[in-house]
């Protein structure tokens, strides 16, 4: 069986327009199920709950079987950027603002993560898994993860099981929303990505980020390019793919 899981990153309140305009054109394709990455607490000044039409949207979607993904907290940097070199690197020339989780020390990570996900029981929507805004996290990271009984953590180009340390390489495609050079380079990555889709690898991620999408013709690119890929793969989600 071949799969591909289709993820639609940065839900949160200052993006509904883009999330339910992707939504709705997935919904078009026969995308579905797919994976929804959530932001609690944008920012420090959106909370998720402050935004029932959202959390309906959300629980609409985990009713039909599509999975939540905890995406950070606030998805904002919070003090230096930690980590190895290239992660430092990758924070500071393509995620300056949202790296939140190659900024913040063990403790602090771990109290994020528990609050997020708290928040999100509390709305009624259950996760399993983790994505640091950027793809972006500290060495600690996965340690905190597994402590806190999460299943997965989720990077650009792998799934980690956190309680056994199994890794997953998983090809990807998608539209960025950030436009010039970083939309550029994430195009190169995407021609490697839909080149191994194409040789036979188990599962593909097409992901989508909201800004811009409804004006963006990367995000129409990259929507074509998905609607070929399932004539040949099945959607599903991070936790079904582990599973199967």
């Amino acid at each position: 069986m071949a799969w591909v899981v289709v993820c639609v990153h940065d839900v949160c309140p200052s993006q509904q327009e883009g999330v339910r305009w992707l939504l709705n054109a997935l919904d078009d394709l026969g995308a579905f199920p797919r994976v929804l990455l959530v932001v609690p607490h944008e920012g420090w000044s959106a909370p998720l709950a402050d935004h029932p039409g959202l959390v309906r949207l959300l629980r609409e979607e985990c009713e039909r079987g599509s999975e939540v993904v905890l995406h950070g907290y606030t998805h904002r940097v919070a003090g230096a950027l930690r980590g190895d070199v290239l992660t430092r690197w990758r924070g500071r020339y393509f995620a300056p603002r949202d790296a939140e989780f190659a900024s913040l020390p063990e403790a602090e990570m771990e109290a994020r993560i528990q609050r997020g996900r708290e928040v999100l029981a509390r709305l009624g929507i259950p996760v399993q898994g983790f994505c640091p805004p950027g793809w972006l996290g500290a060495r600690e990271l996965p340690g905190v993860l597994r402590r806190l009984g999460f299943r997965y953590l989720l990077g650009m180009s792998t799934l980690l099981e956190v309680q056994t340390g199994r890794r997953r390489f998983l090809p990807w495609f998608g539209h960025m929303g950030t436009g010039g050079t970083h939309e550029a380079l994430v195009g190169l990555g995407c021609w490697v990505g839909l080149a191994l889709a194409r040789l036979g690898v188990p599962c593909v991620t097409a992901f989508f980020h909201p800004q811009d999408a409804p004006r963006s013709p990367s995000a129409r690119v990259r929507l074509e390019q998905l609607a070929r890929l399932l004539r040949g793969r099945r959607p599903t989600t991070y936790g079904a793919f582990l599973d199967a």
